[in-house]
């Protein structure tokens, strides 16, 4: 059967690290076909000096400069991604780019641009810069996620593995979207998944196939963690209605003393999972991401992994 198509949204500026997530892509997609991709590239606005009715020749020709050196940086940009992309074996055809002047945030341009034209993601590689030194320089991370409500955000670092993903399920909608857009995205792929479920009342690792439910996580979900059996049966659900070869998936309760962020990394780490999937709920689609919240920990935490964030 074919795969479905599968576009991206791939922010750019004038450096090689906003081009480092094209190397997970053709990682995770072998066979490219079917994935098209538009390279976003924010020009610097005009200067307000600029924009004055009264100008002097000096000014007009200052402006007009400024303006042919702007369009032949984003002309470069552009050519050096595509570039790149051509030489990973994506087709100039399925390549198209999106320039314009930056008004804006960052983040908000580039949410706007994915709801309007509908991508599956927005990929962007993960900033380096410590706590600190992403507050004071301006960190897009909590920005994206404040604006991108309906199109997920694909954080990509270095040296990812694809070959599993861990997608984690919690009490809430957010978490089931995650998951149907990992089986979504993962179906064409050999990608291993594992839903897991953290929580306080497992006293020990419960691990079973889709179907049938390995009879101590069913006993499980009719006793200390009944409270989750609608989750859990949606989510299985989920993944044996999809494009997802059911002996792909496997579901688990992880114990968990409440340090989510630091249980997740870790346990991921340790199963070999290059890719991370969360639903974040943030409060309504408010300022309701906090500093503190598990979605920021992990976004600024993660090393070597993708993490994938659904609202």
């Amino acid at each position: 059967m074919e795969p479905l198509p599968k576009a991206f949204l791939l922010p750019i500026d004038d450096s090689e690290d906003s081009l480092r997530p094209i190397r997970f892509l053709t990682s995770l997609y072998p066979e490219r076909s079917h994935i098209s991709l538009t390279l976003h590239y924010l020009m610097p606005p005009l200067p307000p000096v600029y924009k004055e009715k009264d100008r002097t020749e000096a000014q007009i020709a200052q402006k007009k400069a400024f303006v042919q050196a702007r369009e032949e940086a984003a002309r470069k940009a552009c050519q050096r991604a595509k570039k790149v992309l051509v030489e990973s074996g994506f087709s100039e055809e399925v390549i198209h780019e999106f320039v314009q002047e930056k008004e804006l945030s960052v983040a908000h341009h580039a949410c706007r641009l994915a709801d309007i034209k509908r991508v599956d993601a927005v990929v962007i590689q993960k900033q380096t810069s410590s706590r600190l030194e992403g507050f004071l320089k301006g960190d897009h991370t909590s920005a994206l996620l404040h604006h991108c409500l309906v199109s997920p955000i694909w954080f990509v670092d270095d040296e990812t593995d694809p070959s599993k993903a861990v997608v984690c399920l919690a009490d809430n909608d957010p978490s089931l979207r995650a998951l149907d857009h990992a089986l979504f995205m993962l179906e064409e792929t050999p990608t291993l998944i594992e839903i897991v479920h953290f929580s306080r009342k497992a006293s020990r690792p419960l691990v079973s196939a889709l179907d049938p439910l390995d009879p101590d996580l069913a006993q499980w979900l009719r006793t200390s963690g009944t409270g989750y059996g609608p989750f859990f049966a949606k989510a299985r659900e989920t993944a044996l209605a999809s494009g997802v070869a059911p002996e792909r998936v496997h579901i688990s309760v992880q114990p968990s003393r409440g340090k989510l962020p630091n249980e997740i990394l870790s346990y991921a780490n340790r199963a070999g999972a290059g890719i991370v999937v969360l639903g974040h709920g943030g409060s309504g689609g408010t300022w309701g991401f906090l500093k503190s919240s598990i979605t920021k920990r992990i976004l600024t935490d993660f090393r070597h992994q993708a993490v994938w964030v659904n609202q």
